[in-house]
């Protein structure tokens, strides 16, 4: 059976909520988290992402994001290199459905994109840059291994569509 990464995120979600409350909160006012990973689809290339988000309280955290994506689109001529540049400001509710490990969340982003593109081959055509004003949601889950360090999924606004990869707690 094919497992997607939305397919997982539905089932801790849902393996979480069937869960009794008895065990211990997995996102805790005062917690730092680093998220590093990569996105998926967006055609965008394969792009890399970074998000810190500081526990403001119980339930809110908030913070930064910063990605980067590039994509090279050959033609008869020469190459398109296109960059993406992203700069953004995000919040995140936590939700505590009792799963020790678990850290479901839902949450806004806004920001900044940096887009150009830059041609490579024959005759002269001039690189362009664009930018503007970002705004979004995202839906997610983090799951730890252990106190310091997990995994993290996450659909919404980014450079992709899914993002997924490591959690760093401290």
């Amino acid at each position: 059976m094919k497992l997607t990464i939305k397919k997982l995120v539905a089932i801790l979600f849902l393996t979480g909520a069937s869960i009794s409350s008895s065990f211990a909160q997995a996102y805790q006012k005062g917690d730092n988290m680093l998220n590093v990973g990569i996105g998926l689809g967006g055609g965008f290339g394969t792009p890399i992402g970074l998000s810190f988000e500081h526990g403001f309280s119980d339930k809110i955290s908030g913070g930064a994001y910063a990605a980067y994506a590039s994509k090279t689109t050959p033609t008869g001529f020469g190459d398109f290199k296109y960059t993406y540049i992203l700069t953004a400001a995000r919040a995140s509710y936590h939700f505590d459905f009792g799963v020790e490990k678990l850290d479901p969340y839902l949450g806004v982003i806004l920001g900044y994109n940096i887009a150009s593109a830059k041609w490579t081959g024959s005759g002269a055509v001039p690189a362009s840059s664009a930018g503007g004003f970002i705004y979004g949601g995202h839906a997610g889950a983090r799951y730890y291994l252990s106190n310091s360090i997990g995994i993290f999924a996450e659909a919404g606004y980014g450079v992709g569509s899914l993002n997924a990869g490591l959690t760093f707690k401290f």
